[in-house]
């Protein structure tokens, strides 16, 4: 049951603010050798490009079986080969740091 409060409580009015760009913190390719198991996820986040700020509380997550992403979304077979091919050299940079 509410009760009232009095004096009532009163908050300072916050400006409108814009999120026009999604920018994607979260990215995971889990259990490729397991074709029937392998999993692409990822997370976005409303970004406003000005001040770079997230609107964390709208965060989306997608996930769905890699292998039928990489078959099924144009172009999505060669970015990723792409992405594969390019980790031993991003591995070479780590090790010499």
């Amino acid at each position: 049951m509410p009760v009232p409060i009095n004096p009532p409580i009163v908050t300072p009015s916050v400006p409108e603010k814009t999120y026009n760009q999604w920018f994607f913190p979260n990215f995971a390719a889990v259990n490729l050798h397991d074709q029937a198991n392998a999993t692409l996820s990822f997370d976005q986040v409303p970004q406003n490009s000005d001040t770079k700020e997230f609107l964390w509380s709208d965060k989306i997550t997608s996930s769905g079986n890699f292998w039928d992403i990489v078959q099924n979304v144009p172009g999505a077979g060669q970015v990723m080969q792409d992405v594969l091919d390019i980790l031993p050299a991003i591995k070479e940079s780590l090790d010499n740091k």
